[in-house]
């Protein structure tokens, strides 16, 4: 293909996707297969000499659509909502003809000028203090884990990195049973390990219990670990629980520990002033993530 085919085959992928939209609701939301279905009708070799791309666009339809769970359908409920605007879809087009590597300044001005805006934009949006800022990470698993390495760092007075932790005292970190799987997944990579996360017992309304998280630092304390951070939610993912954040921070802070909040799941109703009451406080977090591709309309990156 060359970029005048391009231009052919993007005008037909446009129309492909419009028709697909329209008429997505008269699907089932799930496929009725089973594992190994979509394998069979694939090649067990790839091919040695190229095919038309009429042959590849036939082959994406008839294999593709009816394979897939849809995500945009109106009738999916499941995980979390997921409403990719048409204006995002366009963007990913245009930056998929760009094809930049934004890792750098010089390897990518304009990417990482808009980007830095944009979050300032965001910041704004959803009420935040002028003191925060932030990037755009793959996913909120790997925000959370940036998030748990500055803690362990933190902790260790930036020697982890140096001399590992072999040698260095047994961190601690902090969070409720209701948080993320990615927490737990952050311990372990981490090298601070799942032993190492204590998930602190809830109150009745599902926030962690503040005295109980208080106890157990001080009884590790005692114990002689060394207390890194805590990990507060808005918006656990099993049943949408809200952490009190005000008084998680200032527990964290009598401390002098790192805080981190997963609003990944429900950050982003934020952008609503009569729901900003639900993570009170966040302006006292050292670190905050939320997913605009649940709710405010964005593409899957």
């Amino acid at each position: 293909m060359n970029h005048d085919e391009l231009n052919h085959w993007s005008k037909r992928a446009a129309d492909w996707a419009r028709d697909y939209h329209k008429t997505l609701r008269d699907q089932p939301v799930r496929p009725q297969l089973t594992p190994g279905d979509v394998a069979t009708k694939l090649p067990t070799q790839a091919p040695e000499q190229a095919e038309p791309m009429e042959q590849i666009f036939a082959d994406f339809e008839s294999i593709v659509p009816g394979a897939t769970t849809h995500w945009q359908h109106p009738r999916f409920f499941a995980y979390f909502p997921a409403n990719a605007s048409p204006a995002s879809m366009l963007a990913e087009q245009l930056a998929n003809a760009i094809a930049g590597q934004a890792m750098l300044w010089q390897t990518a001005p304009a990417a990482n000028e808009i980007e830095a805006v944009m979050i300032n934009w965001l910041r704004g949006a959803m009420g935040l203090p002028d003191t925060f800022t932030g990037t755009i990470h793959d996913s909120a698993t790997t925000t959370t884990l940036a998030a748990i390495l500055t803690m362990r760092e933190r902790a260790l007075n930036w020697e982890g990195n140096k001399a590992g932790l072999s040698a260095l005292p047994r961190l601690r970190l902090y969070a409720s049973g209701e948080t993320h799987s990615s927490i737990d997944k952050g311990a372990r990579i981490a090298g601070i390990g799942q032993d190492n996360l204590v998930k602190i017992p809830t109150t009745d309304g599902f926030a962690m219990d503040t005295d109980a998280l208080d106890a157990a630092i001080r009884a590790d304390l005692d114990a002689g670990f060394l207390p890194a951070g805590v990990i507060a939610c808005t918006g656990g993912t099993s049943i949408g629980a809200y952490d009190d954040i005000r008084a998680t921070i200032a527990v964290a802070k009598a401390h002098n520990l790192y805080t981190h909040v997963d609003a990944a799941w429900a950050g982003s109703a934020m952008i609503c002033p009569e729901f900003r009451p639900l993570w009170d406080g966040i302006e006292g977090a050292d670190s905050i993530v939320f997913n605009p591709h649940k709710w405010l309309g964005a593409q899957f990156d």
